[in-house]
This record gives structure tokens, C-alpha cells and sequence, in this order.
């Protein structure tokens, strides 16, 4: 029987010196391999980190074809001189967030460290609008808070529907105006300044509506009614007086009162109609040079009032000044019946400063009361007539703005021109207050663009596409199969 002899590990040969160098190697490689992969990890997660902190404007790309979360110069001018810390609350449930609200608040958080923003879900805080006086705020609006200021910027102010076309085109669009909306908030709870307007009564003038109050609450003026026949004297604290299309006119003890009032550097807006006739306020302006243009404006020039209407439903021009700052660019006011305003340019104490012009083809019908046709008389003064103007005098101080329409602070002669007469009014009051009108930030289409073929070029693309393309992939095939065949 054969015995087989069991080798010892001491009897294996010893590796040889490239052997062990190898070895070395292979472990020096494997080594270098892990630390390379831990140097990979470890920078991955530290850009990774980086790159959450940075703001958004640097990590996100505005690709929408109106730059809806681009903010605008006015905005990033506003954040970069912010030196008071702003919270906004975002109102939403976790889960059913707006995008395009959260993506704008990154954005401004991103442009001031003394802006930020957190969410609070109201299932979770049932109470904490209420401590702003927000409990009746829709879902996604944002609370924006300063110190003890605090207002709240709803979310449907946030979007807005443009019907100016749809008059002319039947159509309208949805657009995106959070940033002003939020940009106006901003201003409102880190500003110092406020105002009170006094809005006459007991003279049958017509009472400002929400959307004309909002605005001006925007500008942080207060709204507040005063009857000077109860009252019997003017508010200190009264920045603005409107009188706004009053049926009857003032007493003498009234005007006596306003006289004193304009002599100390008072504000005054006045709107009056032609259906009215008020001697006493007129004589009061008369004081200042200004006057009523007799007859009812009509229009010629079909731009200049409103398609489908009479031409007595005015769209004038609105004069570039540092009054109408404020207003957007390509908007309208609306001013339906209304006359024009006469100045005394010889007056060297009052300077006027025209607001609203109607077109060179314009004329003031004299006898409108008893007219049948809007047929142009040879007795018809003609235009331009200048249906809004400012004075201001040297010696008082004292600021007018007259605009000679009754019906420019209605709500729905507003709505027609989407806010354009709510926005002159806050113009307006600016200036009387002394406030610089900042840039009025444009709402953004969130309308999609649709790509449109023209109708000269569709027979063409159709035969490309149809019968072009198709038969040369065919013939293609066919000389690639062949040339395969021959090989």
C-alpha cells in the first residue's frame, strides 16, 4: 500500500521576490482605489450640500417663456436695500403647495438675508392666522410679517385674469402677479409712512369701492368717509381730501372750509360730471385757474375710445409725468362722458402738469343736451382736450387734481380696462402725498405660447412630410439592402 506524505505549510516554496512585489501592488492599487472612492463620496456630498445652500437663481433655470420667477429690477432693487428681517408665511396644506408661489418666495429669499419664508400648514396650525388677522385668507396666500406690521397678500391677488382683449377679440388670459403682489406687500409692512384719505359724503358723491381701496391700501393710505356739515371742520390728520362726483353742491360754509384748508398746503382730488351743476366747487377751482371746457367730448379717432362703443366712451392718451409713473405701460384709463378742463396759463402761481389728452380729432359738443346725431357744429370747439390736470401752487403749497369724469372711480368702468383707473387713482395719491410712485411691476402671461404654421407654407411641409421623407427612407433601404446583398 502506497503512503502518501502530508506537506507541511512549512514545506510550500517561498514567493519569490516579484511575487511579493505583485502582491504590494495589488494591495497599494486596491488601497488607492477605496480612498479615491471615499475622496469621490465625500465631494459629491459636500457640492451636494453647496449647491442646496445656494440660492435658486443660481441652481434653477427660468425656462417659461415669460420669465414668470425672473423678478424684476424694481424688486431685486427693493431686497437689496432691505435692512429689516421680513417673514412670510405660506398658507398651504403639505402636499397641495402651489409651485409657482413656493418657487418665487426661493427666489426672493434668495436676493436678501432679511427675507425668508416657512410654510404653515392650517391642519397643523389651526390658529396661527388668526394672530394676523388672516382666518378668512384663501388657501396658498401669504402672510408677509415686519416687526409688529403685517399684512396679507391673498392668493388671488397673486393671479389675475386679463379681459382688455375681450372686447375686441373675445378672448382673455390668466396671468401671474405674485411678485407685485408681493413686492407691494414688502413695501406696505417695512414702510414708516401712512395717510389718511377723506372721501366727502352728503353731497351725493360716490363712495370708493374695494378694488379703488385696496390699491390706495397698498400705498398705505387709510380710507375714511367726512361730512362737513356734521363735522364741521377738516380731519389734521387728513392727507387727501376726494370729493368724488358729488350731485349737489357745496355750501358756502363748506368751501370756506376747503378754501382754508388748500391756503395751508392742503391735497385735493376732485371728479366731477356734466350732469351736475356745482357753481361753488367750480369757483373754488376757478381760484386756481382751472376751468370746465363746455360741451361733452366726442371722439373721431377710433383709438381713442372704446370698440363697439359710442365715442363718447373715451380712452385718452395718459401723459408721461412724474404723476403717472405708477401707471403699467400699454394700460388704459377709461373715462366714459366726461368734458375737458381749461387752464389759466397766465397764472404764475400754479403750475399745471396735464394728465389724460384726448386726440387732435376730438371736438366738445355744445349741444349734446339736445342733439339727436353726434353731428360736429361749426360752434364745436376742438381737441385736443385735457380731461385730467394737476395744480399746484407756489405760494401755498397746496396740490389739486381734477379729473372731469364722474364715472372713472366705478368699479366696472375700472374692471374693463383690468384696474387701470384703481391705478391712476394710486398714482395720484402718491404724488398728493408726497410719495415717489415706484415702477409698477407687469403681471406675467401664464398663457402658453402655441407654435402656428402659416398657411403659405402648409402645402409645402405636407409634401416633405408626407411624400418627400417617406420615399427617400425607402430608397435609402433599398440601396443599403443591396449593397449587403453584394457583399
Amino acid at each position: 500500500m502506497k503512503l502518501f506524505h502530508k506537506k507541511n505549510a512549512s514545506d510550500r516554496p517561498e514567493p519569490t521576490a516579484e511575487q511579493k512585489a505583485g502582491s504590494v501592488r495589488v494591495l497599494k492599487n486596491g488601497a488607492y482605489a477605496t480612498a479615491i472612492t471615499v475622496i469621490v463620496l465625500v465631494a459629491v456630498i459636500l457640492i451636494n450640500l453647496v449647491v442646496s445652500a445656494l440660492p435658486t437663481k443660481y441652481t434653477e433655470l427660468d425656462i417659461s417663456s415669460s420669465g414668470l420667477f425672473t423678478l424684476s429690477d424694481t424688486t431685486k432693487t427693493m431686497l437689496a436695500a432691505l435692512d429689516q428681517d421680513v417673514t412670510a408665511y405660506y398658507l398651504a396644506e403639505t402636499g397641495n403647495e402651489d409651485s409657482n408661489i413656493t418657487r418665487i418666495l426661493d427666489r426672493y429669499a434668495g436676493e436678501s438675508s432679511h427675507f425668508s419664508w416657512q410654510q404653515r400648514d392650517p391642519a397643523l396650525f389651526p390658529t396661527f392666522a388668526q394672530q394676523y388677522g388672516a382666518e378668512d385668507a384663501s388657501s396658498s396666500s401669504v402672510i408677509l410679517v415686519c416687526g409688529e406690521n403685517s399684512t396679507v397678500v391673498d392668493y388671488y391677488d397673486m393671479y389675475e385674469t386679463d379681459y382688455s382683449d375681450y372686447y375686441t377679440t373675445g378672448s382673455y388670459s390668466l396671468n401671474f402677479s405674485a411678485e407685485s403682489a408681493l413686492t407691494s406687500g414688502i413695501s406696505r409692512v417695512t414702510s414708516d409712512s401712512s395717510y389718511v384719505l377723506y372721501q366727502m359724503t352728503g353731497h351725493g358723491e360716490t363712495e370708493l369701492a374695494g378694488d379703488f381701496t385696496e390699491t390706495l391700501e397698498n400705498a398705505n393710505v387709510t380710507v375714511e368717509s367726512l361730512n362737513l356739515l356734521s363735522a364741521g371742520e377738516i380731519p389734521e390728520d387728513a392727507s387727501v381730501i376726494l370729493i368724488n362726483a358729488p350731485q349737489v353742491d357745496y355750501t358756502g360754509d363748506s368751501i370756506d372750509l376747503l378754501r382754508s384748508y388748500l391756503e395751508n398746503g392742503g391735497k385735493l382730488l376732485v371728479t366731477s360730471g356734466l350732469e351736475y351743476d356745482t357753481p361753488n366747487l367750480d369757483a373754488l377751482l376757478a381760484e386756481y385757474g382751472m376751468t370746465r371746457q363746455s360741451g361733452l367730448v366726442i371722439e373721431n379717432d377710433p383709438n381713442y375710445y372704446a370698440y363697439r362703443y359710442s365715442s363718447t366712451y373715451l380712452l385718452p392718451t395718459i401723459l408721461s409725468n412724474s404723476i403717472t409713473s405708477g401707471m403699467t405701460s400699454g394700460m388704459y384709463v377709461f373715462t366714459p362722458v366726461a368734458q375737458g378742463i381749461l387752464t389759466d396759463t397766465e397764472n404764475e402761481d400754479v403750475t399745471y402738469t396735464n394728465l389724460l389728452s384726448t386726440s387732435v380729432d376730438s371736438y366738445a359738443m355744445q349741444d349734446y343736451a339736445t342733439a339727436e346725431t353726434a353731428y360736429q357744429s361749426d360752434d364745436d370747439p376742438v381737441g385736443p382736450f385735457y380731461l385730467a390736470v394737476a395744480a399746484e401752487s407756489e405760494s401755498t403749497g397746496a396740490q389739486i387734481v381734477w379729473i372731469n369724469c364722474a364715472n372713472i372711480f366705478i368699479s366696472e368702468i375700472d374692471q374693463m380696462v383690468s384696474g387701470g383707473n384703481s391705478q391712476f387713482l394710486g398714482s395720484i395719491v402718491n404724488w398728493l402725498n408726497g410719495e415717489e410712485n415706484a415702477v409698477v411691476i407687469d403681471a406675467k402671461s401664464m398663457n402658453a405660447a402655441y407654435l402656428t404654421v402659416p398657411s403659405t407654407a402648409v402645402t409645402g411641409l405636407g409634401l416633405l412630410f408626407v411624400i418627400v421623407l417617406p420615399i427617400a427612407c425607402i430608397v435609402v433601404g433599398v440601396a443599403v439592402f443591396i449593397l449587403r446583398r453584394r457583399r
